[in-house]
């Protein structure tokens, strides 16, 4: 498949990587040893998301964490290249044959593709606030408001906007979450939102896989996302047949970063029945 790993970027604690992909590169690191657990971020954030849960599980795992293409230290959107491709290429370069997969937002959708896709490559999924692909929303879905606003406005109007979504207002009472994801979104480097950038593929609806999912999934939302998420949430719970759900009071869209010990409890408690 043409991948490389850079040398020195073993398994060894903390190694950071470049993994090479057709049309471009996955930044990322990892660290530990163990039964492999993939953590894929959001949309507009980048790996260091999950900075309150990736030593934690790094003590029982071989945890790895990357930029999804477009994001972060990673390379450009390609107009061939979709984020599950790059997944089960980053996997292979890694050497891994199975793993847990853990996403927020995005990167559960991620997850969840994959299983659907690639059951054989993927152990567990949980799915932090989840989205669905194919799903239809009764109000606009939030990243496509965003990226109308920086179609009018510009980019940092956009990231402006998106900061002050209500997707977002429960970090204000948090003033940590809030400083992590002020400044992610200001790294953000909003290749989606720039026209003259080819657009990735969009992933493939997925509502009709859901009885078929063999993977166990773990479903954790806030009680204060907003409604378009939660009611995904409740979807999800109900049609993969080995599912369970929790939602999170006072919480909302950034769970791992508003209850970071909380979540990262919960994780690990999940991935516990499945060693």
């Amino acid at each position: 498949m043409g991948e490389a790993r850079a040398a020195g970027a073993g398994a060894a604690a903390d190694a950071r990587f470049p993994v090479r992909v057709p049309d471009g590169l996955l930044a990322g690191e990892e660290a530990g040893h163990g039964d492999p657990v993939v953590l894929i971020h959001g949309f507009s954030f980048d790996r260091s998301m999950w900075d309150p849960q990736f030593p934690d599980l790094a003590r029982g795992y071989r945890t790895i964490r990357y930029d999804l293409r477009g994001f972060g230290e990673s390379g450009l959107p390609a107009a061939n290249r979709d984020h599950v491709t790059d997944l089960v290429a980053l996997l292979d370069a890694l050497g891994i044959s199975r793993a847990h997969l853990a996403g927020l937002s995005l990167g559960a959708n991620i997850a969840l593709a994959a299983a659907a896709l690639h059951p054989s490559r993927v152990r567990t999924i949980t799915l932090a606030s989840p989205g669905l692909p194919g799903y239809p929303w009764r109000t606009p879905r939030p990243p496509e408001e965003a990226a109308a606003v920086a179609g009018r406005e510009g980019i940092e109007a956009a990231k402006h906007w998106w900061l002050n979504h209500e997707i977002f207002r429960a970090t204000q009472g948090n003033p940590a979450a809030r400083e992590q994801l002020t400044a992610m979104v200001a790294r953000f480097p909003a290749h989606q939102w720039d026209s003259a950038l080819p657009a990735a593929p969009q992933l493939p609806p997925l509502t009709g896989f859901l009885p078929r999912l063999a993977a166990p999934a773990l479903i954790l939302g806030g009680a204060l996302d907003v409604a378009g998420y939660r009611e995904i949430a409740g979807v999800l719970a109900r049609e993969i047949p080995d599912a369970e759900r929790q939602e999170f009071a006072d919480c909302g869209h950034l769970l791992n970063l508003e209850r970071p010990a909380e979540f990262t409890g919960r994780l690990l408690r999940f991935l516990a029945c499945y060693v």
